[in-house]
């Protein structure tokens, strides 16, 4: 199975596609994988094609074989279980291990991203002209965050794991929406600084972030 050929259907807007990019990249199996881009603001998510790979138009989706996977942290958890070696940072040695990494991989799922994503899909639509007045539920996730980073070094471990890929990637586009500063979060930044210096940040992340982050600065301009 490991020598099958993947294939992750993926737009670098999207923070859980991001995340897969950065555990594919740290666990240097990126360049065996085809990569076919969905764009998600032309609609490209809505194609014939495209359904028939993930009846519910989201991406990423990881095809390995024949496994076919779409949601984000089941990608991140299957692709440490098949390519982390033993020893290596992202690998997943004993139950209690996976079930840290797990939880915080739902903490994000379950929380920070839906109430991110929640607003951002609003802001895009033109529901939502001032995001101020609904920053609160996603302001709360992150002061859990801030919590949890005061219990380990990093977000699940206190070393890296894909649970920080995810967390960060999340937060790249709640930063658009609310500044995430050290005189409330001070925990949050110093972590979130020390993956922006990864060094896998600046060809997995650098350019999504940017690109979202003018798409969201343009439609702001068009409704004020």
């Amino acid at each position: 199975m490991t020598t099958a050929e993947m294939i992750l259907y993926y737009d670098d807007v999207s923070p859980p596609a991001r995340s897969v990019l950065m555990a594919l990249s740290a666990l240097g199996v990126k360049d065996r994988t085809k990569l076919v881009h969905i764009d998600l603001f032309n609609a490209g998510h809505f194609s014939e094609e495209f359904i028939k790979v993930n009846s519910l138009h989201t991406v990423p989706v990881l095809q390995h074989g024949d496994l076919t996977l779409s949601d984000s942290h089941a990608i991140l958890m299957y692709l440490c279980d098949t390519f982390a070696p033993t020893g290596h940072d992202l690998a997943i040695p004993d139950t209690v291990t996976r079930a840290k990494v797990f939880n915080r991989l739902c903490f994000n799922n379950g929380f920070l991203f839906q109430r991110e994503a929640d607003v951002m899909r609003k802001v895009f639509s033109g529901e939502i002209t001032d995001p101020s007045d609904h920053l609160y539920p996603i302001e709360e996730t992150i002061d859990a965050l801030e919590l949890y980073l005061h219990e380990s070094r990093y977000t699940a471990l206190d070393h890296l794991s894909v649970a920080d890929f995810s967390i960060m990637a999340t937060l790249t586009s709640v930063n658009l929406l609310t500044p995430i500063t050290a005189d409330r979060w001070p925990r949050v930044v110093e972590w979130y600084e020390e993956m922006q210096a990864l060094p896998h940040y600046d060809d997995q992340q650098r350019a999504g972030v940017e690109k979202i982050g003018e798409m969201y600065r343009e439609q702001m301009k068009s409704v004020q």
